[in-house]
């Protein structure tokens, strides 16, 4: 595989097929082979109850070479008293063996307003050297957020410049 964009146009499909899922419960899976050898995978889920719903995917695209990417997310929404929860994640592996690794959430409440988290992490799999990224966000306390590099050991390194 060149790229990873398979994969997120992959991920826009796992989103539209969310979007018109049945409105209680169902499960779809779609495998299609790309007549080389390699082909993709999707799998997308839904439940809905009186309290609120959940959805979840899944997708893997493989060229037929040996080189795959993987994605997964999930969202969990609604409940009486107003509230609002979702959550997602991201994993994917470049042709080359580096990955990308991010899991988030987004919450409402009437009391403590709007609040965000996420952490990333990439890793680069020829030298080891990895980022971890995280930010988060709350009413009370605002936007934060923190970057860290480091080499195949984990020591602290400097990160590389835009």
């Amino acid at each position: 595989m060149k790229s990873l964009s398979p994969i997120f146009a992959a991920l826009l499909a796992l989103s539209a097929g969310l979007a018109f899922a049945d409105a209680q419960a169902g499960e779809r899976r779609v495998v299609r082979t790309n007549g080389q050898g390699g082909g993709s995978a999707t799998q997308l889920e839904r439940h809905a109850g009186q309290r609120g719903s959940l959805q979840r995917g899944r997708v893997m695209v493989a060229d037929g070479q040996g080189n795959a990417s993987a994605a997964r997310g999930a969202s969990l929404q609604g409940s009486d008293d107003g509230s609002r929860q979702s959550e997602r994640s991201l994993s994917a592996t470049g042709s080359q063996g580096s990955s990308l690794q991010s899991n988030g959430n987004l919450t409402y409440s009437a009391e403590s307003g709007l609040s965000q988290n996420r952490s990333t992490s990439l890793t680069n799999a020829a030298t080891g050297n990895s980022v971890q990224a995280s930010t988060s966000y709350s009413r009370d306390g605002g936007l934060t957020r923190s970057v860290a590099c480091l080499d195949a050991s984990g020591a602290s390194i400097a990160c590389p410049s835009r």
